[in-house]
């Protein structure tokens, strides 16, 4: 059992992230792109009974292992359906289990008030709580990957229990290679290789849990990877493998920024708590002889240096280094014997801040980034039978709160033409000013049934062939 301390520490912490994390997860609707898009994928595996090959709008989906899709799928299942409190409690609960392995992480290195000081850092670390409100891989490859550091780090340090440590780690490994590819294994293997290295524990990381740990590794990787390659043939192979999974660090296909990007992009993200990572740098480096220190520096310089080489880069890309650098500043913040009251204080405002923002602000910018609200239109203005199209418009905007399972994409006026010269009534979602352009050079321009503004710059609106 664990310690009453410890227990309580842990119950502060869960309590403080679900006050953090579900706010903002309640009081708004799936952003697009990338929230629809998930739901949809997701969705669409559950309606297709295809756990396998993964489909965006009856299209194979290359762009991402299968894990994380799981995840969601079992969560609307387990709840009864699909909703965006289904979709979000991934990152809800990766992020929670985050900071509580980061406690479990910080006592074994140093003790319950550091672990519990590093804990609160990173759950209100901003680009952290952020993305733990959001329908994105992040969060749950990040709980992954610090869970594979911790059980490794383990493993080095108490030999009676390398071997099962070292197999646990392969495993979560394993599971996050099929969330967010080779990432999953690359990044805790290279850390605890370099720290190992350094630390002179090289033949440590060799024992019968790595050997059996690497092969259950493969078999986990191969019980997906090879069906999905046979059903999706050689193109969906070269796409997936060659381009999406390994081509992405090599070549940007989107993310492209320029190689310092990290270097404004961490400390945003890791802000309020980045103005005390200084010194607390400085003290890691001064106390360099500390086997802690190195490992700290190992595990986040190791992040920092892969993705700052990577052709593509996402400020979220380099969440699984904020719990070392919590560490690191909770550490400072110990060892400099500094107040913990200023630390609450600050806590207890970030939660605050939260809530007000998700009760009085998110409303209204949910409105503009969220295609629930205009979906409630069309939904009501079109009949289940009816067929609804876009005009150069993704489809996967809309299909899950239209309540479709496929939506077709008219790319050209042409197009758009013959389909509303159709006999039965349909219907078109577009983007007003390219159906102001359209109208100007087509007499068949069809009836404008409803209008939303969306975003800052569109305005989304619905055409019929009929008024009724």
């Amino acid at each position: 059992m664990l310690p009453n301390k410890t227990s309580l520490n842990i119950l502060i912490l869960v309590f403080v992230c679900l006050a953090l994390f579900l706010p903002g997860s309640l009081k708004r609707g799936l952003w697009s792109p990338d929230e629809t898009r998930y739901i949809t994928v997701s969705k669409e595996m559950v309606d297709s009974g295809d756990w396998v090959t993964l489909r965006r709008n009856g299209e194979i989906y290359t762009q991402k292992p299968p894990v994380f899709f799981w995840a969601i799928s079992a969560f609307g299942l387990l709840l009864g359906g699909f909703s965006e409190l289904s979709a979000r409690l991934v990152s809800i609960l990766s992020g929670t289990g985050t900071v509580i392995a980061t406690y479990i992480f910080t006592r074994k290195l140093f003790n319950d008030n550091t672990a519990l000081i590093a804990g609160l850092i990173l759950s209100t670390a901003i680009a952290y709580f952020a993305a733990s409100q959001l329908v994105m891989l992040d969060p749950l490859f990040t709980f992954l990957t610090v869970s594979s550091l911790y059980l490794i780090y383990t493993g080095l340090t108490d030999a009676s229990r390398r071997s099962l440590c070292y197999f646990a780690a392969f495993i979560l490994m394993a599971l996050a290679t099929l969330t967010k590819g080779p990432v999953g294994f690359i990044i805790p293997l290279l850390a605890m290789a370099v720290y190992a290295l350094l630390t002179r524990q090289a033949r440590a990381l060799l024992s019968r849990g790595t050997l059996a740990g690497f092969i259950v590794f493969l078999v986990i990787i191969a019980s997906w990877l090879i069906p999905a390659c046979m059903k999706g043939g050689e193109a969906y192979t070269n796409e997936l493998l060659i381009k999406q999974i390994f081509g992405r660090y090599l070549q940007a296909f989107d993310h492209k920024e320029p190689l310092y990007y990290y270097f404004y992009a961490f400390p945003a993200g890791f802000f309020p708590w980045i103005i005390f990572l200084p010194a607390a740098l400085f003290l890691l480096i001064k106390n360099r002889a500390d086997d802690r220190a190195k490992l700290l520096v190992c595990w986040a310089l190791s992040i920092f240096v892969f993705f700052t080489t990577s052709k593509s880069k996402n400020i979220l890309y380099v969440l699984p280094m904020y719990p070392a650098a919590a560490i690191a500043i909770a550490y400072y913040w110990d060892h400099k014997r500094k107040p913990v009251k200023p630390l609450l204080i600050s806590v207890a405002a970030m939660v605050a801040l939260s809530a007000s923002v998700s009760l009085f602000v998110m409303p209204h910018i949910d409105r503009l980034k969220s295609p629930k609200y205009f979906s409630s239109e069309i939904r009501e203005a079109i009949g289940p039978g009816d067929t609804l199209s876009t005009f150069r418009i993704n489809p996967v905007y809309w299909i899950y709160y239209c309540g479709r399972g496929h939506i077709n994409e008219l790319d050209g006026n042409d197009k758009l033409s013959e389909y509303l010269l159709s006999k039965e009534r349909v219907f078109c979602i577009i983007d007003l000013s390219a159906y102001r352009d359209y109208i100007g050079s087509n007499k068949n321009h069809g009836y404008l049934l409803a209008y939303m503004p969306y975003g800052s710059r569109k305005t989304f609106g619905l055409i019929s062939n009929r008024i009724r």
